[in-house]
Parts: C-alpha cells; structure tokens; sequence
C-alpha cells in the first residue's frame, strides 16, 4: 500500500501584493536616499564656498606716519583688537598711536618725560 499521505502545502512567505510593496517600498527608500545624498553635497560645497568668501577677503593695508624724527620701536595688540604703534623719538620720549580693529585712528599719544 502506498501512503497516500499528502504532504502539507506550503504557502509563500509573501504574497505576490505584499512583494510589490515592498519592492515598491525599496525604490521609494533609494530614492530618499539618492536625494539626501544630492542635497548634502550641495549643503556642503554652499558651507565651503562661505568659508573661502571669508578668507578671500582682500588684505587691507594702511599707512600711518609717525612724527619726523621717530624711530619705529614695536607694535602691540590690546585686549579689545586695537593695534597699537610705539616710537621713540629724537628726543627720547615715546609715540604711541592706537588703531582700531577697523584700521581708523583712535588716539595719537606722546608720553612726556618731566624734569
């Protein structure tokens, strides 16, 4: 006798409507994907642009004139920005000038020494 036991069916994991979702769902997603990617590279090459504006900028140069007969002895940086310029004169006493961070004169100063 032969065994006429039928085997169980075995149904498919997915149905044929779900697999189209999900190879729908699949596209949809590389899709995204594809457009984030796009859009990051075009976020970071707008950043960089800004960052290489700020460093093209042109370099700015000034020209100050001590009193005639002084001698260029060093500058300093002040807290605030200022750039400040000393001298030392002919006679011995210092020459200052203080230049804002913009460039523009803020003071023109000579110390004197009393006897």
């Amino acid at each position: 006798m032969q065994n006429d036991k039928s085997k169980p069916e075995i149904s498919p994991l997915f149905s044929p409507r779900t697999l189209r979702l999900l190879k729908l769902s699949v596209l949809v997603m590389t899709v995204l994907i594809a457009a984030g990617l796009v859009a990051l590279v075009i976020g970071m090459k707008q950043q960089a642009d800004k960052l290489f504006a700020k460093k093209a900028l042109e370099t700015q140069t000034l020209s100050y004139a001590l009193s005639d007969g002084t001698v260029f002895q060093r500058v300093h940086i002040g807290d605030a920005g200022a750039i400040w310029i000393e001298g030392r004169r002919a006679d011995g006493q210092i020459e200052l000038i203080e230049l804002a961070e913009d460039g523009a004169l803020r003071q023109h100063i000579i110390l004197e020494q009393r006897k």
